[in-house]
Parts: C-alpha cells; structure tokens; sequence
C-alpha cells in the first residue's frame, strides 16, 4: 500500500469497501470500484451529482467541494484503518469537516502561519432543545415505539383517524389522559351492549365541502360520498345523544351539528346503487325511459341493418360501434358511396369509414336531445346539492373532527383488547408501578413473554438490573418505557389491574450502539453526549432508561462515572431510573444509597428464564454463554485460570445464585399449586351452593307436590264416605270404597321418606352401594366407607361431593314397594 501522500496523487477511492489491492489495477467503473490514476473530468462526469459535489481536484489531490450535497457521501479503503480512508462528513459545512481531527492529520494540507493567526477558532455548540428533541426521537427508535403506534394506527377505521394517530404528539395534562381512557371505557360499553358506531362510514370531505362552499360543482361520485358520510355521521350523534353512561363520548359528538334537512336531502338524493334517485327526482325517470326507449329503436334498427344482406357487401364487419355518441356503420371505404348516410371518421388505417345510416339520424338526434336534458338535470341538481354542502362547510369540519377522536377512541379500544391490557392509574407525580407487566411489541407479534413486576417510587425512585447478558435485562427496561409511551398517549398497558403509570414529560433512554460516523463519534462519546442531554433536561418530571451505563470504556473510570452521573440526576430533580449493568460498583449502590433498588435477571439449569427478582444482584455468567455459543473448553479454563481467585468466586455466587433461582422456581410452584387449590375451593363451594339451592328448590316442590296430593286425596275420601252415607250402600259397596280409598292412598305415598325403621336398616352404607341424596334428591355411589365422622364421598354424576351420613339413604330394589306399604299404613291410620 503506497503513503497516503502517494496515494492521493495516484488515485481517488470512489465508494466504501473498495479492496485496496484493486487500487493498483487499470479500469474504471461506475459505482461499487475505483478510478485507478488521476481522475479526469470525463470520470468525474460518469458519477453521480452527489458524489461529483463532494469533490473537486486541485493538483491531483481529492479535496471537498464548497458545495455540500445533502446525501452522505463516504470513501475510504476496505481496510479498516484510518491511513488508507479518505472521509467526507455529510451534512456538514467544509469548515466544520475540515475541523475533523482525522481530516487535518491525513487530507487537510498545512495551513500557513497567517492563516492560523487570522482564523477565528469557531466552536460549534449544539442546541439544547435541538439536543432533547433528537434524543426523544432516538428514544423512541431505540424502544420500537413506531412498531406499537403503527400497530394503534392499524387499528383504525378512517383514513383520518389514521393520519390523527400517525402525527400524534404526547398528552401532556393528566386530565385529558383521563377523559381518552373514559371515551376508550365507553367505546367497550357500546360493543358490550350491542350498540355499533358507524365510524367506518365516514369519509373525508372537508375540503369537498370547503370547495363546494367556494362555488365549485362536485361530481356524482364526490356528491355520493358526501351523503354517505353525512348521513353516518348523523347516526353517530343519534346513538350518542342522551346516554347518560357514555358521558365523554356523548360530550365528544355534540360537535356533531349538521343540519337535519340537507342531511335528509343527501340520504334520500341517492340509491342503493348509488345513482341520483328517481324517487327525490322523479322527472329524471321520465328522462332515462325516453333514453332507453330511443335507443332500444336506434339498435333494433341497426341490427336489421347488419343482418340485411344489401349491406352485407358493403359493410366491413358484421357489427356497429358508436362514434361521437351516435350509432354508426364500419363500412369498407371503397363501398362508401353505396351506404347512405352522414360520414363519422374513418380508421386508423383509412380502410373503414363510420357512416350513420340514414334510418337513424333522426332517432340520434332525438337521442342526443334526451341525453342532453338528462344532463342538464343532474347539472341543476348537482348545483343545488353543491351549495347544500357548502352552506355546512364549517358544521362539516367540526364533525369530522369529533368523528376523528371517535374512531381513535375505538383504535385503542382494539388495541387494548389486543395486548390484553388494563387501564392504568395515572396521578401527578412521577411513578411506575408495574404487576406482571409484559413487553408491548413482544405481545402485538404473538409471542408470549415472560411478565415481570417493577416499581419506582419516590421512596426508591431508581432501580439497578444485573444478571446475564441475552437475560432480558434490555427488555425489561424497554417495558418500562413503552408502557410510559403507551400512557403519553392515551393507551392502556399490557399488564395485571391494580397497574400505576404517572404521566411523564421527558422518556429518555441510551439504549444500544449510538456510534455515528456522521459525526465524527465514537460509541462511548456518543453515549456521553446523550448522559450530558438527559443531565441537562431530566430537571423536570423525568423517566430515564440507561443500558449499560457508561460501558466501552475501562471498568474503574466507567463505574465511578456512572455513579457519579446517576447520583447528579436524583440530586437535581425528582426523575425515575431504570439502569442495566454488570459493574459491581453499581450493584452495590443499594448498600450505601437507600434511593437505589436492585434487581436482578434469574438464570436457572443454565439458562436464563427472563424473570426479573428484586432485592438480589445477578452474575453476568460470560464463561456459561461463552461455552454456549461455541467457545472451546481450552479457551475458557484459560480464561478461569486468568481470573485466579476471582474466577472461583465467580463460580461459587453463580452456585448461589443457580440454587436462590431453584428455591424461588420451587416456591412459585407451590404458590401456583396453592392458587390452583384456592380455585377449587371456588369452584366445589360454587357448585355446593348451587346442589344446596337446588336442593331447597326440590324440596320446596316436592313438598307443594305432596300437599297437593294428600288434599286430593282426602276430598276425594270424604266424597267417597258421603256417598256411602246418603247411599246407605251394602257391604260389597263399602269394600269397593275401601279398595278405592287404599289406591288414593299408595298414589299419595309414592315418593315419601321412608319411616325411622328404614332409616336404621339404610345406616349401614358401605362402598360401592347406591344412595338417595336426600339435599338435592339425586342418586348417587359410595365411593368409600363412612368416616368416623360421619362425612361420606358420594359420587353423582360427574361431581364427586361429601355429605354426611344422616343425609344419604339406601337405595333397595323393593324399597319402593316398603314406601308404598308403609305409607298406606300411615295414610289409613288417618282415617
């Protein structure tokens, strides 16, 4: 590789990733090569504008142009060095470029000492309200908040509630974040009751209307538009009006004041297929009749002409075609004299002349007069229509605008329903309470993350996450910041009920790599750019998200840095943090600073599980995730041997923290165990309950039932004994009167209870027998034997319940017989 010196007389790199071997070959290229030799202006010319703007040759050597293009403009070498690169920073003034450090000590020729005495030193200092808002903006890259408001924007109905969602801009009152999460309550208050909101409906004719208000004359299809939204949005205002449980939504549509005469005007100028009505216009039917009947003639008559055979020679096919909205005949040119007629053009090839055959000028003509009536008519009422309309102009534009919030009402609706999320509390201060929250953008593509608690509070207002790396650390912190996002703008968040999210100002985060070549900026002098903006702008209500804080640089200096920078942004305002790290330094804040809280991302069985745990610090586990992505056995006991006392350590907090994850795995699965038996509790007391209803219900009817039975019958008995007494009846008469009254009897007692002595007989239940379950009067199987206490495990049905025994009776074969015997007995001991 020559001196950069030589090089720069020897050729100029036009592209980046240019092997610098092809440096020293013969050919020239376009784009993606080199141009080996000095460039000429004829190379120069086959580039494009950018790249000929960004340079200029002066005595061989490639210098930049005092025009600056717009589009970034890169060359240097493949080989990575800064001594084979040749740099042009785009988007910035050629003194600013020539101030680049690099550029003086490898392209920037030697000033002279005048030139140094004279030149102004300039320093460029950046705005800081330029700084916040390229920091916001970075923010919201950085945490994939545009994949969440696309996903809101999609949820949509209107092409103008996606553009108000779009170009959203945070909310900034908590009053107002409070009436959007009602207007969202009460859109899911409709859908539950039914009621449906046709929001979709609605078109933008704001500027139709505006349009129309200047005088101008909209067309059918803009006019047909205009009555469909008129009408939906009327709709809308009626099924909104005096409801008493959608208050913010009801408030939202009295913006909705159109007038109800050209709204009715509009809905009945239009039929279902969307054509001016002859029902409002009835004289357009007269005129469309007239219309279709000329023209049913003008083809009857050209199809005789076609089909008759004196034509037949003459004509150049066998059909006929419409030129200048009248019926004509393609007759071969040369037989043009023997068809009579008036002369409509001729082919392109001048082979066939159109002719309007004689028999049908005058239908044409009095075609062309009906078809011009008919549209002076839809002239008159798309006039009259138009200055409808444009009366509404200013009605128009303030219900659209009410239609607008509506439908971004719903767009949160649908996208609450689903993130499966909850409406959070929201107050004026500056904390985050989070109960197994997950992340956004993971839940809207179908993946089922692993949720996690967090909280900031102004008793512990920052919290430091260590663990693994790859362990969700990063994750957990774009939680944070995207439900903060979500509440900025109007959203509920992916989490459990009982969820705090305050209303911040600024969300700030560093998060990932932010080296820009552009300018001029390594990854850690970037990132110390972004510490000294957050220091700067976090004075007022301040959620700041760093990952990684002050890493790429040496440990000590690093750390001491981070601590430094955290503790001046509690000192000076009142912000919430949430800061990933693997210093030790920072993870021991927690014993000095009572301000900072600590978590840590658990790793279990050698892996990680995602699950954040509070109060402990976590082990960042380099040489176990080493060794799972291929690292050899031989490089990592070097690497432990390098360690020495640390290494083993290292290993032995990794063993403790491997056996903390595995208690608390085993304490969760007994809490889940424990939940599950709560939920069965519920559910058998639920259905007790329920056997215990059902069984007073039986009981009550059963009882009517027999109540009804017995007064039978005993009238009946005591007809039966009258009409033995008037009868003064034999002996043969009394026994058919007793027979009869024994059959009322067994009738009666056909379902009683069984008497005492049964009841001591059925006491010996054993398993497997069948039984009466005299609470709910169902039949059912001994599971086992009676305990001492007397409860019993029934089986009925599916269900499996305990009673107790006093409640069960035997089922025998005969036992119906035993009841209708016994409870003769009783029934004649009446008598």
């Amino acid at each position: 590789m020559p001196a950069i010196a030589d090089l720069c007389s020897f050729c100029v790199v036009l592209a980046i990733g240019m092997p610098a071997a092809a440096m020293h070959g013969h050919t020239a290229s376009l784009r993606g090569q080199a141009f080996v030799g000095p460039a000429t202006p004829r190379q120069l010319s086959l580039l494009p504008q950018s790249q000929r703007e960004c340079l200029s040759t002066r005595e061989g050597v490639a210098r930049p142009s005092s025009r600056v293009s717009s589009r970034p403009c890169h060359m240097m070498a493949d080989s990575g060095r800064e001594s084979d690169a040749i740099l042009f920073m785009p988007g910035k003034s050629p003194q600013a470029r020539t101030q680049s450090k690099r550029f003086e000590q490898w392209y920037a020729a030697p000033e002279s000492e005048d030139q140094q005495q004279d030149a102004p030193a300039e320093i460029e200092v950046e705005d800081p309200k330029t700084a916040l808002e390229s920091l916001v903006l970075s923010t919201e890259r950085s945490l994939d908040w545009p994949v969440v408001k696309l996903a809101l924007a999609n949820c949509s109905v209107t092409t103008m509630g996606r553009y108000a969602i779009e170009t959203m801009v945070p909310i900034l009152e908590i009053s107002e974040v409070e009436r959007v999460y009602n207007a969202l309550e009460e859109v899911r208050l409709l859908q539950d009751q039914g009621v449906s909101l046709p929001v979709a409906k609605v078109h933008d004719i704001v500027a139709l209307a505006g349009t129309a208000g200047k005088g101008d004359i909209l067309d059918l299809d803009e006019l047909k538009d205009c009555a469909y939204t008129l009408v939906a949005m009327q709709e809308i205002s009626q099924l909104l009006s005096d409801r008493d449980d959608t208050a913010t939504l009801s408030d939202i549509a009295q913006d909705i004041d159109l007038n109800p005469e050209i709204v009715r005007l509009f809905e009945r100028s239009f039929d279902a297929a969307g054509q001016l009505s002859i029902r409002q216009y009835p004289q357009l039917d007269a005129l469309r009749k007239e219309i279709i009947q000329i023209e049913a003639s003008v083809t009857k008559t050209m199809d005789s002409i076609v089909k008759d055979s004196a034509y037949a020679s003459s004509l150049q096919d066998k059909f006929y075609t419409i030129r200048e909205n009248r019926f004509v005949l393609p007759v071969a040119v040369v037989n043009k004299n023997k068809v009579q007629g008036i002369v409509h053009g001729m082919s392109g090839t001048g082979s066939t002349v159109y002719i309007e055959p004689q028999q049908v000028i005058d239908m044409n003509n009095r075609l062309r007069l009906a078809q011009g009536e008919l549209k002076a008519e839809e002239q008159r009422i798309r006039t009259s229509l138009s200055q409808k309309l444009g009366s509404q102009a200013r009605q128009v534009r303030l219900a659209t605008k009410a239609v607008v919030e509506i439908d971004c009402a719903g767009a949160r609706e649908r996208l609450a329903a689903t993130m499966d999320a909850v409406r959070p509390e929201v107050k004026d201060g500056n904390d985050v309470v989070l109960r197994r929250a997950r992340h956004p953008v993971l839940v809207l593509r179908g993946v089922k993350p692993v949720p996690n608690n967090v909280q900031l509070t102004g008793d512990q207002p920052a919290l430091v996450i260590s663990g693994p790396n790859a362990g969700g650390k990063t994750v957990v912190l774009k939680t944070v910041g995207l439900c903060a996002l979500l509440v900025q703008h109007g959203c509920w968040v992916p989490c459990e009920e009982g969820a705090r999210v305050d209303l911040f100002r600024n969300i700030l985060a560093s998060i990932g790599d932010q080296q820009t070549v552009e300018e001029d900026l390594s990854s850690f002098s970037s990132h110390m750019k972004t510490l000294n903006t957050m220091v700067v702008n976090s004075k007022e209500k301040s959620l700041i998200l760093l990952d990684e804080i002050c890493s790429g640089t040496d440990p000590a200096q690093g750390s001491a840095l981070a601590q430094a920078i955290l503790e001046r942004l509690l000192d000076q305002g009142d912000p919430r943090l949430v800061v990933t790290t693997h210093y030790g330094q920072l993870k021991a804040l927690a014993n000095v600073d009572p301000r900072f809280g600590i978590a840590a991302m658990q790793y279990v069985n050698g892996a990680p599980s995602y699950k954040i745990v509070e109060g402990v610090t976590g082990e960042s586990h380099a040489l176990s995730i080493a060794a799972k992505m291929g690292i050899g056995e031989d490089l990592l006991e070097r690497a432990s041997v390098l360690m020495g006392e640390q290494a083993k350590m290292t290993k032995t907090l990794e063993a403790l923290e491997e056996q903390r994850a595995r208690a608390m795995e085993l304490a969760d699965g007994m809490e889940q165990e424990r939940d599950q038996m709560r939920i069965q509790m519920k559910i058998m007391e639920s259905r007790e309950e329920d056997l215990r209803k059902r069984s007073k219900k039986l009981e009550a009817e059963g009882a009517a039932e027999f109540l009804n039975r017995v007064q039978d019958a005993e009238s009946s008995i005591k007809a039966i004994i009258k009409e033995l007494q008037q009868s003064g009846g034999t002996f043969k008469d009394v026994d058919v009167a007793r027979a009869k009254i024994e059959k009322l009897q067994s009738s009666v007692t056909t379902n009683l209870e069984i008497d005492q002595s049964d009841e001591e007989e059925n006491l010996e239940i054993c398993e497997g027998d069948t039984v009466l379950l005299l609470d709910i009067g169902s039949e059912g199987v001994v599971l086992q034997a009676p305990a001492k206490n007397g409860d019993v495990q029934v089986k009925v049905g599916p269900l499996s319940m305990k009673t107790k025994l006093d409640r069960l009776r035997k089922v025998l074969k005969s036992s119906s017989q035993k009841n209708s015997a016994k409870g003769g007995s009783r029934l004649g001991s009446m008598g």
